[in-house]
């Protein structure tokens, strides 16, 4: 038996409905990649960073941070997390730009029954809206910059279930 072979074929040489599925599966792919990098451009990507100056007078950028998961709540942890630079840039000397990160207040809420704070735990929460989209964010951030540690113990889920 003979071996087949065959060449590829070149869009030049398609012809009628192959050509009409061609051009359409080329336009629905370039509409759907370009697509795709809009939506990543748009949603949910938030980002700050400190500008500080030196005693020598040279700005200086620190700090970058970015979130990309809930605007809403994003916003407020790179509020925590600029806010708690502010401080340390200050604590060295330098002179924060955005003064007003130096008045915010970065207390967090008490975690329930003496818990220690987790991802888990202050989604749970806000969820169910027992924290604000600003409590939250804070608690990530604190939790993202090891300000929150220890091992907790709790066992038992704190909101009760509808399924019975």
């Amino acid at each position: 038996m003979a071996a087949v072979t065959s060449a590829p074929i070149k869009v030049e040489q398609l012809t009628g409905p192959w050509l009409l599925i061609w051009e359409r599966m080329m336009c629905v792919n370039r509409r759907d990649v370009l697509f795709s990098v809009l939506l990543l451009m748009l949603v949910g990507c938030t980002t700050g960073q400190l500008e500080y100056v030196t005693p020598e007078g040279t700005t200086k950028i620190a700090c970058n941070t970015e979130y990309t998961w809930q605007p809403s709540v994003d916003k407020y942890a790179v509020e925590y997390v600029l806010s708690y630079c502010a401080e340390k840039a200050t604590e060295q000397g330098y002179k924060v730009k955005d003064i007003s990160l130096l008045s915010i207040n970065r207390t967090l809420p008490a975690s329930p029954r003496g818990c220690i704070w987790t991802h888990e735990l202050a989604k749970e929460f806000h969820v169910t809206g027992a924290l604000t989209d600003k409590q939250y964010g804070y608690i990530i951030a604190a939790l993202d910059l090891g300000h929150i540690t220890g091992k907790s113990e709790c066992r038992e889920p704190f909101i009760e279930s509808n399924i019975d």
